[in-house]
């Protein structure tokens, strides 16, 4: 074997090296994209869980949140106050999950439920009043798509806000 020999197995022996090397960096990237898309769905569903925990848990919120969404005008001012406080928190978590699932860390999958459960709420007639009155504290990427898309969709014919009243017995 003459040192030409050897250098060229060296090259092959390199360039092998770095193929591996390639596959294995986009090994672990995979597994990094599923470890992050993993972790926010986790904090998303989270962030709605204990939003819901809320409302299950204090008949009171309950029962202004229902209200609130039926007619958000007949709110008295404390009973307003709570509800801002209340769906000023689901909006937030909304906005946060829209620009996860933006960025690509969110899963559409995982994305279209929540959005789903937006259409409910932002399609009652107390939730449209309330995001009239409070959209402007949202990002504008967040507003449009809650204006442009949600607002404009069918809500499901068995879609009930907060399981309480139908939203086409509101129509």
């Amino acid at each position: 074997m003459t040192l030409s020999d050897v250098s060229s197995l060296g090259e092959i022996i390199g360039a092998l090296a770095v193929v591996i090397s390639l596959f294995y960096v986009a090994y672990q990237l995979r597994q990094s994209t599923k470890a992050v898309e993993s972790a926010t769905a986790q904090s998303v569903h989270e962030n709605y869980a204990a939003w819901y925990h809320l409302l299950a848990s204090d008949a009171d919120i309950s029962r202004i949140a229902t209200n609130g969404l039926r007619d958000y005008m007949s709110l008295s001012e404390v009973e307003k106050g709570r509800f801002v406080a209340i769906f000023m928190a689901f909006l937030s978590y909304s906005q946060n999950a829209f620009f996860k699932w933006r960025e690509g860390a969110l899963p559409a999958k995982l994305w279209v439920g929540w959005e789903l459960l937006m259409v409910n709420l932002v399609s009652s007639r107390g939730g449209q009043v309330f995001w009239e009155e409070r959209k402007y504290l949202f990002g504008k990427e967040f507003c449009s798509h809650v204006e442009n898309d949600i607002m404009k969709r069918e809500p499901h014919p068995n879609a009930k806000p907060m399981g309480a009243f139908s939203l086409t017995e509101e129509k």
